[in-house]
């Protein structure tokens, strides 16, 4: 457990304000069945096909889905990134705002990164307050083992702990570094991009069933409301031995600053081998 860290009062804000990212597009409003998985290609270029994967959740009850970025390779991708939008935002602000698709398509282009599968998942609830309170929160299960089996059994890549990693912005950087220490043997990296935490947490030095944390990268912006609560947890994570990459520059909670992490953020989990 991490003492003494200074913790925002941000998930009341959160729900407060959770109405307003439940707006859903019509292909969200199509009825799906238990068992159904629907895949629409979204676009396809020479380097990238992108796709939308929809299926019904078990642990949440309803239908959810995410968009894969699947590089076009002579070999087949071996690894998988997960990465999680923020509590105000869809899926598709990852491509729409943060240009995830060209930045991933160019540094695939010069040869900076493994070939891998990006995924991002829907990760809107109605309210982080119920989630946070339940011991066992169903959006982990669906983050942390529906998807990575459906992705799994898709493309092929084993649900080993070295092929698979996992990151976020902002409520999706929490959602990350929770998955990361509760599952523990599951993710080789995470990385949290101007998030939150709790106070609460243990992390793995008290867990046994892995010798070492996973590689961590935590980066905030100087002028982000959430930089003081990540500046803490750093601090707080080296005072217990664990290790983390570090970076900050001036920039606020906003997709200008993530847009400016996002190379270093892809390279940290996927740069190729020799870089």
């Amino acid at each position: 457990m991490l003492s003494r860290l200074r913790v925002p009062v941000a998930f009341a804000l959160l729900s407060l304000a959770g109405h307003k990212n439940s707006t859903k597009e019509p292909f969200e409003k199509v009825r799906l069945p238990s068992g159904q998985i629907e895949v629409t290609r979204l676009s396809e270029t020479a380097g990238l096909t992108i796709e939308r994967v929809r299926f019904w959740s078990e642990r949440m009850r309803e239908p959810r889905y995410f968009i894969t970025l699947a590089p076009r390779t002579p070999a087949p991708p071996g690894e998988v990134l997960i990465l999680n939008h923020g509590w105000f935002d869809r899926p598709e602000y990852l491509l729409k705002y943060l240009h995830l698709d060209e930045v991933y398509a160019a540094l695939l282009a010069r040869g900076e990164l493994r070939p891998a599968i990006l995924v991002i998942p829907d990760v809107r609830f109605k309210n982080i307050l119920r989630l946070r309170s339940d011991p066992d929160p169903g959006y982990l299960q669906l983050v942390a083992e529906e998807i990575p089996d459906l992705v799994s059994r898709r493309y092929g890549i084993p649900l080993e702990r070295d092929r698979w990693a996992i990151g976020g912005f902002s409520f999706g950087g929490y959602l990350s570094l929770d998955i990361g220490r509760r599952y523990p043997g599951q993710f080789a990296s995470v990385s949290m991009v101007s998030g939150l935490f709790d106070a609460k947490w243990s992390f793995w030095p008290s867990n046994s069933q892995v010798d070492s944390a996973p590689r961590l990268f935590l980066a905030c912006g100087t002028e982000d409301w959430l930089f003081g609560t990540m500046r803490s947890l750093h601090n707080g994570l080296d005072r217990m031995g664990i290790s983390a990459e570090w970076t900050t520059a001036p920039g606020g909670h906003t997709w200008k600053y993530w847009s400016s992490v996002l190379q270093s953020m892809l390279k940290f989990h996927l740069a190729a081998r020799g870089n």
